[in-house]
């Protein structure tokens, strides 16, 4: 438990240290020039749309709820609480980013302003690109759902790590932003995670 922790504080520390040297070295243009020759693709284009249609907090939460609710009607009470975390999670993960991007006010790479320069508070939504809501999302919800199910904890992060790098692709977000957005969702997902979930295995 207490080394579980212990990485969690490493991860922490190091995807904020990793997200402030993207931002202000300049990488999120090396970045974008990287992923811009995809955007056009085929694959880039699938890639594009698969990362918005999963990442979005509305789809996710449909189906949490769903699988939440098949977990109540079959009697599986292990599904669903984790179903109820799990909304928590997409909750309060989705109101938190939209409060961040009201407050940085960083435009979004197709206003094709400088990666360091802010405006907010603002409510224009093309000055609400950090952090990105898929990134935070879809890292709450691969938070609790591996904190369940362990041995599976690698495909949900996996999943989550391809919505962040096809809003990278698609150009909808700078490479910090999905960064922070992954942060922000990890702070989230983890504590409610460790919070419900965990103590119902025993481990507290």
């Amino acid at each position: 438990m207490g080394s579980a922790l212990q990485r969690r504080l490493v991860v922490t520390l190091a995807l904020t240290l990793a997200t402030a040297l993207v931002w202000l070295l300049g990488w999120d243009e090396s970045a974008a020039s990287w992923t811009r020759p995809w955007r056009d693709q085929e694959l880039g284009l699938w890639w594009g749309q698969a990362a918005y249609w999963t990442g979005l907090g509305g789809v996710q939460a449909a189906a949490v709820g769903l699988a939440a609710l098949w977990g109540r009607f079959s009697r599986r009470g292990e599904l669903w609480r984790t179903g109820l975390v799990a909304l928590g999670g997409l909750a309060v993960s989705g109101l938190l980013v939209q409060v961040v991007k009201v407050l940085v006010g960083r435009p979004r790479p197709r206003m094709a302003l400088p990666v360091w320069q802010l405006f907010g508070p603002t409510l224009k939504s093309d000055l609400h690109s950090f952090p990105s809501g898929h990134a935070a999302t879809s890292f709450a919800l691969a938070a609790v759902l591996g904190e369940r199910w362990p041995g599976q904890a690698w495909v949900f992060h996996l999943v989550a790590a391809m919505v962040c790098a096809g809003r990278v692709i698609s150009g909808s977000h700078h490479m910090s932003d999905v960064m922070g957005g992954a942060l922000l969702g990890l702070a989230v997902g983890w504590p409610l995670a460790r919070r419900f979930a965990v103590r119902e295995r025993g481990l507290r």
